[in-house]
Parts: structure tokens; sequence; C-alpha cells
């Protein structure tokens, strides 16, 4: 199920669905490895076979418990775990966000095209993901050189 959670000052959190269908989107998982963390995560997970429970649990206030009824609390979540993890790591402070800037820039050096990166980061156009990562693009153009050749070649 595919839905969305946004916390609203007096509501707590709200449930609803993608506001469109381009909010909806499927990102695959190019580490086998992350995958496989993923699929232990749910196999330990008390509600596995409800397809409505959060996937993350929460934590009630003042316990260390996981509570699967629970939003994760985001501040919480970088405190105690996003923040002191960046710093471990020895990296500068940054945002979660931050992390989205790093895949969509790994994307690209791997070679993947801006039209799929474009697809999903979500971007309205690949003119989006071209302006923010524009300066990113291979420009290594001896692969293009060998495949034109090889075109050309064959066209003759």
């Amino acid at each position: 199920m595919r839905q969305t959670a946004q916390r609203v000052k007096g509501q707590g959190w709200v449930f609803g669905t993608p506001k469109s269908a381009r909010s909806t989107r499927e990102v695959p998982l190019l580490d086998f490895s992350l995958l496989a963390d993923l699929q232990s995560h749910l196999t330990r997970h008390p509600k596995r076979h409800d397809p409505e429970a959060l996937f993350w649990p929460g934590r009630a206030p003042g316990s260390r418990e996981p509570d699967y009824d629970r939003v994760l609390d985001g501040s919480r979540f970088l405190r105690n775990h996003f923040d002191p993890a960046v710093k471990r790591a020895g990296l500068p402070k940054m945002r979660v966000h931050d992390l989205r800037h790093t895949a969509a820039s790994i994307w690209l050096a791997a070679g993947i095209t801006p039209y799929e990166v474009s697809r999903w980061m979500g971007h309205a156009s690949v003119t989006t993901t071209d302006s923010i990562y524009g300066h990113l693009y291979p420009t290594d153009y001896n692969e293009h050189s060998k495949r034109f050749q090889l075109y050309k070649a064959r066209s003759v």
C-alpha cells in the first residue's frame, strides 16, 4: 500500500494517499545488501502480515521500547540515530534530505540516464534534474565515440 504521512499541527500524524500519479514512484534497490536488510527487518516485524501496519516503529514518550502502533518520531530519530551515525562516519553535519542528493549524484556518476534519475526523484521534468545535477553528468565521451563508430560501421 502506498501512502503519505504528514504531521499537521493540532492533529498529529495524518495519513493519506499520494497527491498525484507522479507522486507515486518506484525506485529500484540497486544495492542488494539493502534489500536483504529490509527483508530481515520485515521478517522480525510483529505485524508483517498486516499491509496497513507501519514499517518502522515509533516509541512512546519516555520509553525505549519500539511501538509498532506509533509513528516514528523524526526528531528523535535524528537526535539518537542519524546525527550520531553521521558523526561516527566523520562526515559534516547533514540533513536526511542530503542523502537524496547524494543518491542522485551517485546514480548519475554511475551512468544512469538523467531521465531515469528524474523519475526516481519524482521531478516534474528532466529539466529539473538537469538544472540541479547537470554538472555531474559524465564528460568522458570515449564510450559515446566507440558506440558511434560501431553504429557508423554497421550502417555502411
